[in-house]
């Protein structure tokens, strides 16, 4: 697998004033507003990172009405409430440490009312719920700072948002819902491997031919997954596509770890050089560059495709998939529906310092990251 990064790039920082904190932004309160000041100081202006041809404008797409329904679940979360299936930050110390079931779920975060009650269910039982169901299936890895209930919203929210005829399913780990929670949170996902690495192998298994596992994750909820891949021999059978947004990884890491992460139909990275949130994660992970952060950097690799969304909202500090703009999700329908970027319409950009380095020693790196239009 051969990898390759380049400098900072041109575009300025967002003004857009979100009415909430980003649900991953970063670190303690005082923390993460003087890590962001800094970062914002010292992103500056520089020569710009990528040639792309002249883009155009699009207009913003109406969002698809989303409705309230149940979304399958495994979690490692201590519950609170056995009848309500509400569960904590906490992890589970007892047992195997699961629990799955199906909840009723509004993805607009309203109280829910859905015709299919909730239920708890056995292991098995949620299996089975997959085979008979006879549909492809997106599996949801939330990241930093998420409850239990908004990581089912997400999840629901992807298949509505994308309009893809898939069963929704969430696994939720430990994450405490609190933006000074960064460093519990990002032990609990690295507990929480084992766990995530046993549901994916029995998950691929239920999804009945032809249809086939996606799996989406966001932010610190790729470390969870990529390290639950890297244990796994998954057949290229069971799986569609990996999709992987914002990813707070080290790169370093996020590099071997990819290139053991499966077969997958195609793996895409979303990324963004405004992701305030993953700068400041970087700082606090002593001056790292995270796999999602192009503000200094665009990772680009063999059979991966890098999309940049930096010209879109994504709230305060260009981190919050609740308030994505529509085009990204349209976008995610396309990769779900296996259309390549091309046939997507985004715009091919080249990596210039990956340019410069073919041309001056005639190799042939990857150094095409396709662009998202604005809006």
């Amino acid at each position: 697998m051969i990898a390759k990064i380049a400098g900072m790039d041109d575009l300025p920082v967002p003004t857009n004033s979100q009415h909430r904190y980003s649900r991953d932004a970063v670190g303690r309160p005082c923390l993460l507003v003087s890590g962001l000041a800094a970062v914002v100081l010292l992103c500056g202006c520089g020569p710009s990172l990528l040639y792309c041809p002249r883009m155009v404008k699009v207009p913003a797409p109406p969002v698809p009405e989303q409705h309230a329904s149940p979304v399958l679940f495994a979690t490692d979360r201590q519950p609170e409430s056995a009848d309500r299936l509400e569960f904590s930050g906490n992890l589970n110390p007892t047992g195997d440490h699961m629990t799955y079931g199906a909840k009723c779920t509004d993805p607009a975060g309203a109280r829910p009312d859905c015709e299919v009650p909730s239920v708890r269910l056995e292991k098995n039982e949620l299996l089975r719920r997959i085979t008979a169901a006879r549909s492809d299936v997106v599996l949801f890895v939330h990241g930093f700072n998420y409850t239990f209930d908004e990581s089912l919203e997400t999840t629901l929210r992807i298949v509505e948002r994308a309009k893809v005829p898939a069963t929704p399913l969430a696994y939720g780990w430990p994450s405490q819902g609190k933006v000074g929670a960064y460093g519990l949170d990002n032990d609990m996902s690295e507990w929480t491997t084992d766990h995530l690495a046993d549901f994916i192998r029995d998950l691929a298994a239920a999804v009945p031919a032809p249809y086939r596992l996606h799996i989406v994750a966001h932010s610190m909820g790729n470390r969870a997954l990529l390290l639950a891949l890297a244990q796994l021999d998954l057949s290229r059978a069971h799986l569609g596509q990996l999709i992987l947004i914002a990813p707070d990884v080290d790169t370093a890491i996020f590099k071997v770890l990819i290139a053991r992460s499966g077969p997958f139909q195609r793996k895409t990275l979303y990324v963004s050089n405004h992701d305030l949130a993953l700068r400041a994660a970087g700082f606090l992970h002593a001056g790292t560059v995270r796999a999602g952060d192009a503000a200094k950097q665009y990772l680009v690799m063999e059979d991966i495709d890098t999309i940049d969304m930096s010209l879109l909202s994504a709230g305060v500090f260009g981190h919050s998939m609740d308030v994505y703009s529509q085009v990204i999700f349209d976008d995610l329908s396309g990769v779900l529906k296996d259309d390549t970027a091309p046939q997507r319409n985004l715009t091919a950009c080249t990596v210039r310092s990956v340019q410069r380095l073919n041309e001056a020693q005639g190799t042939s790196l990857p150094c095409t990251v396709y662009r998202l239009p604005s809006k």
